[in-house]
């Protein structure tokens, strides 16, 4: 009967300890998410000349030029090359590119328009995961696309086009 009071008073004894004490933590706060991009290359499709058949010339991330349908490679020139944006970002940040395309690029010269499609990216996907030991070194992600040459042409299209693209990096 002694052995009982004495569980039960250590119970109790036991019981008031743990309901007294208070246990405190507190998270670490969240790292600031800071995104930067800067595009230090403009996407260039160097020089080429279509038939009246059309086709597309493709740029892809890795600056390398195709080409098919009634389209000729010129090399002379602009120099071809993928789009370049440097992204800063603390490192293991998750980014996502949103292409807000198509795209309308335009002779100013004739009015004449064609269509660029954002469709290559040097990351694989277009979610990744920033590798940079820090926040000052870039991320470079290199973009391509491609350009679609109406069949309807008849050979107007000379000249020089030009145009913007817009994509979204969205940190998670």
């Amino acid at each position: 009967m002694q052995n009982r009071r004495f569980y039960n008073h250590t119970f109790l004894f036991l019981l008031l300890i743990f309901s007294v004490l208070e246990i405190k933590a507190q998270e670490n706060p969240p790292i600031p998410i800071e995104v930067e991009v800067r595009t230090s290359r403009n996407l260039n499709f160097g020089s080429f000349t279509a038939g009246s058949a059309g086709g597309n010339v493709t740029v892809s991330y890795d600056d390398q030029r195709t080409v098919d349908g009634d389209i000729f490679e010129l090399n002379f020139g602009q120099p071809v090359s993928a789009a370049l944006f440097d992204v800063y970002a603390n490192p293991g940040t998750i980014i996502q590119i949103e292409d807000m395309g198509p795209f309308i690029l335009e002779n100013q010269d004739t009015g004449l328009q064609i269509q660029l499609l954002i469709n290559s990216f040097s990351t694989g996907h277009r979610t990744f995961v920033t590798q940079a030991p820090n926040a000052q070194v870039p991320n470079e992600v290199f973009v391509g696309g491609t350009l679609r040459i109406p069949s309807d042409n008849s050979g107007n299209l000379p000249g020089t086009y030009f145009g913007t693209f817009t994509l979204n990096f969205i940190h998670q």
